[in-house]
């Protein structure tokens, strides 16, 4: 007999696959450079990080479920090379590796200072696989039983907070604190993930007897905005807090160690084995809901010629491999990736939300290929190739819109590539 399915677990399994260690460090931090403009740093944060991801979630829903759908109306070979850059990325690539190693750097510096990072990535990834090696019990196990313990430890770092503050908030040198907190908010990858999450969702409530399309979508979308709402709080609640501090004088802190001073002084000595706790439950459950999605899609990408315990290992092998380079060095690196494949996916995230009214395959490829027009000449910039017809029109527009210029040839190229296509709607 089928379970009946249950938008709260499902809620709280999201929130708890979307909360991981870039939640942790980076709102913090993103307060303590902002201080008295915490508020404008806080809108965009939350635009990417909570606002784009329940879009994301709901387009993906509305697209078909899967990560292959969302690009699907671009066409074929380009969704499954979009299909696997986001999986690298949320996966082995980026974001697994950093769960890892955000672990591994608060306990080394709270609980354990002589942790060796090799140990800690072994005994971190074999949690991992031990609760993704039963896929059954993967949404109902992370949402009943880690999402609570989680939640409890932050309720109680937020509400101190808000009690006794940690220090003054001043006024800090932050040049476009909303841009910046914008572009912070991809650092989450969760926008990403939210393309891949959805459909562990939406397969789970299939297990448990929902087959009406519509029916899939409501209980998602339900499911997304309970946990859009406990994202926003705690996201909220950590910026507020880190920015307390930006009266003190912490630039030699990297995100983590901030992270560690915050709760500091907030909890005392008590609060470095809380925030240890805390960051362990983040970044398993983290991984454990994105180790799962990766084991899903490499098996349906090789039709299932590899056995699914294979994946798992290949996966945890090269996380682990990449969470020995500490923090700092995956953030640096993930950067100007997460700025190349995020505009191309809010595109494809808002056409997806209105499939009614965007249904040609030409509107598609023109607002797509508008998207990746800026990181084209990125990438040239990197080279130390400058086009200076392109230099001069980005100094003549202000600097507060320079992070969203990639909106005007998309705009531009969706609009001419549909004119011009004659061709019936898809």
């Amino acid at each position: 007999m089928d379970r009946k399915p249950s938008v709260l677990v499902s809620s709280m399994a999201l929130f708890s696959m979307f909360f991981g260690a870039g939640n942790l460090i980076f709102p913090p931090f993103l307060g303590h450079i902002s201080g008295t403009q915490y508020l404008a740093s806080m809108i965009g944060f939350l635009l990417t990080g909570v606002g784009l991801v329940h879009f994301g979630v709901v387009a993906t829903s509305k697209s078909g479920g899967g990560i292959n759908d969302i690009g699907l109306k671009v066409g074929n070979g380009f969704a499954t090379l979009f299909a696997l850059l986001i999986i690298l990325c949320i996966g082995p690539g980026l974001a697994i590796p950093r769960t890892a190693a955000t672990t591994y750097e608060i306990i080394q510096a709270s609980l354990l200072p002589g942790l060796n990072p090799i140990i800690s990535s072994i005994i971190f990834f074999s949690i991992v696989i031990a609760f993704v090696l039963k896929p059954n019990n993967v949404i109902d196990a992370v949402g009943k039983y880690l999402t609570p313990v989680l939640l409890t430890v932050l309720v109680i770092i937020i509400v101190k907070g808000l009690i006794s503050p940690i220090d003054a908030i001043v006024k800090t040198d932050i040049i476009n604190p909303f841009g910046i907190g914008f572009l912070e908010g991809y650092q989450t990858m969760d926008a990403l993930a939210a393309l891949v999450f959805a459909s562990v969702v939406i397969n789970d409530f299939k297990n448990k007897g929902v087959s009406d399309e519509n029916e899939l979508i409501k209980l998602t979308t339900k499911s997304m905005f309970i946990a859009a709402i406990g994202l926003c709080i705690v996201y909220g609640g950590l910026l507020y807090i880190g920015a307390q501090t930006s009266s003190q004088n912490l630039q030699d802190l990297d995100k983590v160690k901030l992270l560690i001073h915050v709760t500091d002084s907030l909890l005392g000595n008590l609060g470095k084995y809380i925030l240890a706790i805390t960051m362990a439950f983040a970044c398993i459950t983290t991984a454990i809901g994105l180790t799962s999605t990766v084991e899903n899609f490499f098996f349906e990408l090789f039709k299932g010629k590899i056995n699914r315990t294979v994946i798992v290992l290949i996966s945890t092998l090269f996380s682990g491999f990449f969470a020995v380079n500490g923090v700092e060095s995956i953030v640096s690196i993930s950067a100007p990736v997460l700025s190349m494949l995020y505009p191309v996916a809010i595109v494809l995230i808002f056409f997806n939300m209105f499939p009614n009214k965007f249904n040609k395959r030409s509107t598609y490829r023109g607002a797509v290929l508008g998207a990746f027009i800026p990181t084209i000449f990125m990438l040239l910039g990197m080279m130390n190739i400058e086009i200076a017809f392109i230099s001069n029109m980005k100094n003549m527009i202000p600097s507060f819109y320079h992070n969203f210029l990639w909106i005007i040839p998309a705009a531009l190229l969706g609009v001419l590539f549909t004119v011009l296509d004659k061709s019936e709607h898809i």
